[in-house]
């Protein structure tokens, strides 16, 4: 489904009264469309096009015209006019270097445009993933609170008649309170956390007033340790700029000592010289006198070549051996750290799907029962409030642990696919 048509369904639905919330993947779709950060770092990649384009431009000629007179200095008829053409010529291969840092350059683009869009993949699921847990809690303490307030109005009228004690009464309220504060402060975090999704996302709040489910990455348990090691040294999209700032820090240092080569500029000159002789006159083919003029054309070439050149540009060819020697030593870094990283990110997924695999093993039906079972002891006389109350209190932080649980599972998810640098089945 294209960002258009999830927009227009989210807008048809809020126009009708119903909201039926995104899903997870579309909610990531939106953002990499929609994301003002992702959308610079892709302007960044055309920018290191153009500066690409630039590499390969050759020194431009240049054409010099000058013209002497010097009437104006009281030397008539003595005049001078010169044109020169200048070719600068580049030598040492400074153009095809140029054009290898602007090549590297945009490898290094592409592959920061990709980390990105994988880090924001990341964020938008751990995001989704904090907002639906607050939306669960809240809606757990909500369903609780509501029975809570019914119970403590039939509590409280038990004990007007001398059916209950007092105690009773005054145990019930304070749990009563204490859960609502606590159903306000996971509401106050659910705002919170769909405010950040949307900010994300680039989404306002009627376009996404909740979070639907996101798929579960059951694939992942057939994808052994070592297959997504190895997939995660071949598809990080931070190691692959890694490996292109280095190819690109190498380029400048071979640039830079070309830049050590001196460049030639050849050029040839015309020149024309013409001065006329005071008191010499020749007839012309009428019989006219005429003034006698000495005209000389001449044409030079030459090359420039500058002097004192050698050692003039250490101070760049140290600076660029030092960038490429930290680039490499970066990229050898991250290829010892990806491993380690996945590996982490595997133990942390495992970890939770354990986790989640007890608690949907009848863990809160059996938790419900025993608070049933409680209750009723408590009617028969066999047990106190207090104990029915403790019991409860299990339950809402079993329900809780539940969620925080599912949550768990659904950021170590993501946080594998970030380490492995792709979306798993």
């Amino acid at each position: 489904m294209s960002v258009a048509s999830v927009l227009c369904v989210l807008s048809a639905a809020a126009a009708s009264g119903q909201t039926p919330p995104p899903t997870v993947d579309e909610l990531v779709q939106i953002a990499l469309e929609r994301n003002r950060d992702l959308l610079a770092a892709r302007e960044r990649v055309a920018e290191a096009q153009g500066l690409l384009r630039r590499a390969g431009v050759r020194p431009s000629p240049t054409l010099d015209v000058d013209y002497g007179a010097g009437g104006p200095l009281g030397s008539p008829g003595t005049d001078e006019l010169a044109l020169r053409y200048a070719q600068p010529i580049e030598l040492g291969g400074k153009r095809g270097k140029r054009q290898a840092i602007g090549l590297s350059g945009v490898a290094v683009a592409e592959a920061e445009f990709a980390a990105r869009a994988r880090q924001l993949v990341f964020d938008v699921k751990t995001r989704a993933a904090e907002a639906r847990a607050a939306h669960a809690k809240s809606a757990a303490l909500a369903e609780v609170v509501t029975a809570g307030r019914e119970a403590l109005r039939l509590t409280r009228a038990r004990v007007a008649e001398g059916d209950a004690a007092a105690l009773d009464g005054q145990l019930l309220a304070v749990e009563f309170a204490r859960m609502e504060a606590q159903l306000a402060t996971y509401r106050g975090r659910a705002t919170a956390a769909l405010a950040d999704l949307r900010r994300i996302a680039g989404l306002d709040a009627a376009e996404l007033p909740s979070v639907g489910p996101s798929p579960e990455l059951s694939a992942a348990v057939s994808l052994a340790l070592p297959d997504l090691t190895a997939r995660a040294l071949k598809m990080r999209a931070d190691l692959r700029a890694a490996s292109a700032v280095e190819r690109q820090s190498a380029a400048e240092l071979e640039l830079a000592r070309a830049e050590g080569v001196p460049d030639l500029t050849a050029s040839a000159t015309y020149t024309q010289d013409s001065d006329t002789t005071d008191g010499l006159f020749a007839v012309t083919s009428s019989g006219q006198p005429a003034p006698i003029v000495d005209n000389d054309k001449r044409i030079s070439i030459g090359v420039s070549i500058p002097l004192f050149w050698r050692g003039r540009n250490r101070g760049n060819t140290d600076a660029a051996m030092a960038r490429a020697t930290g680039a490499r030593l970066h990229r050898e870094y991250l290829e010892s750290a990806v491993p380690r990283d996945v590996e982490a990110a595997y133990a942390r997924w495992t970890a939770a799907r354990d986790t989640v695999s007890v608690f949907r093993q009848d863990v809160i039906s059996q938790a419900e029962q025993n608070l049933v079972v409680m209750r009723e002891a408590y009617t028969l006389g066999q047990l106190r409030l207090l104990d029915v109350l403790n019991e409860r209190r299990r339950l809402i932080e079993t329900r809780l642990a539940h969620i925080d649980a599912e949550t768990e599972l659904a950021q170590a998810a993501a946080d594998l696919e970030r380490a492995v640098g792709m979306d798993l089945p």
